[in-house]
């Protein structure tokens, strides 16, 4: 089963897009911003298949959620 780390600051749409992908068959994390994203990612080694991250958000946006992954893996 594929593994997909959601990040969105907006609760309504991340509780929709975790829905649908459920749905689907896939096992997702969700969090609520980028620094909780970063965390778990560290905590399950990086052992996701996609991430799935809102560009906009407060603290740390998806752009460098992005890059602070990539530079780990």
């Amino acid at each position: 089963m594929k593994k997909i780390l959601v990040c969105e600051d907006e609760a309504d749409i991340r509780e929709f897009v975790v829905i649908n992908l459920k749905r689907a068959g896939y096992d997702v994390t969700e969090v609520g911003c980028g620094e909780d994203a970063l965390e778990v990612f560290d905590q399950q080694q990086g052992q996701f298949d996609v991430a799935l991250l809102d560009i906009m958000m407060p603290g740390i946006d998806g752009f460098t959620v992005c890059k602070r992954i990539r530079e780990k893996s």
